[in-house]
């Protein structure tokens, strides 16, 4: 199964712009990216080597709040206990294959969703989502096939000034997230994805107890509290089973700092 990490997906209650100039004040270039007007929603973007971070926000409640799309089903439900990350999004170059290999190992899937941004010079963007069915408290990842191929893709991201040249050498080198059993999730997920569990640790400073799972490019690090006085008891009572932080390989040129209430280092 070879996939690829495509974004992140940061939930946001302000409008997408904010997140822009938030990462303009920390020395780096953000844009909006636009309007899903099925699904009620806008957002910006930040790209980092060739993966993004999204901040996605409501357009129209009323629209969103009435969407069958999985994603923002979750928006809506997750932004009613503030913000924070919310997705991963892994990107495939055959979803259908993909769909079929997920159902071979047990899983349900939605039908695959066709999706679609305007951008604010009216080009449309277009794509294919394929969400798991499942009701475990930390949503599995979804997935998407982009119309273009990577390459042309890129290439327009850079010609119309989407990227950050300074980010462009840049990766997610790390996702954590917050989970109630480390072992169990990283397990779990290592089966269904064909990734690998690198290892267990144990940080007595923290009280954090960790499961690290290797992708194509980048670590899942599953966190689990170890005592009461650990800091995911927070994360958990606040969010629930969430992504909390990203780290960057190399690191930003300044230190950690937060966003809309998710960690960056």
């Amino acid at each position: 199964m070879n996939l690829e990490l495509d974004h992140i997906v940061h939930f946001i209650k302000e409008h997408p712009n904010v997140a822009v100039e938030k990462w303009k004040n920390q020395g780096y270039h953000a844009v909006m990216g636009g309007s899903h007007e099925k699904w009620g929603t806008f957002n910006s973007l930040l790209y980092v080597g060739n993966a993004y971070i999204e901040y996605l926000t409501i357009e129209n409640q009323e629209i969103a709040a009435d969407s069958d799309n999985p994603l923002i089903s979750q928006l809506v439900h997750d932004l009613s206990k503030g913000e924070g990350f919310g997705q991963i999004c892994f990107r495939t170059d055959n979803m259908v294959h993909l769909k079929t290999q997920l159902e071979n190992k047990g899983c349900q899937t939605y039908p695959i969703f066709n999706g679609s941004r305007t951008r604010q010079n009216g080009l449309i963007i277009k794509w294919k989502m394929l969400f798991i069915k499942d009701s475990s408290s930390l949503p599995y990842p979804f997935f998407i096939e982009w119309e273009q191929e990577d390459s042309v893709r890129m290439n327009d991201l850079n010609s119309n000034g989407y990227l950050d040249e300074r980010l462009a050498k840049h990766s997610i080198q790390s996702i954590k997230v917050a989970v109630n059993d480390c072992e169990s999730t990283a397990r779990d997920w290592a089966n269904l994805f064909d990734f690998t569990i690198i290892g267990i640790q144990l940080d007595e400073h923290s009280s954090v107890k960790k499961a690290i799972l290797q992708g194509n490019s980048f670590e899942i690090h599953f966190c689990q509290p170890h005592s009461e006085n650990s800091s995911m008891h927070n994360i958990l009572s606040k969010r629930g089973e969430r992504p909390f932080e990203i780290t960057f390989d190399p690191v930003l040129d300044k230190t950690s700092f937060t966003l809309f209430e998710g960690k960056y280092s």
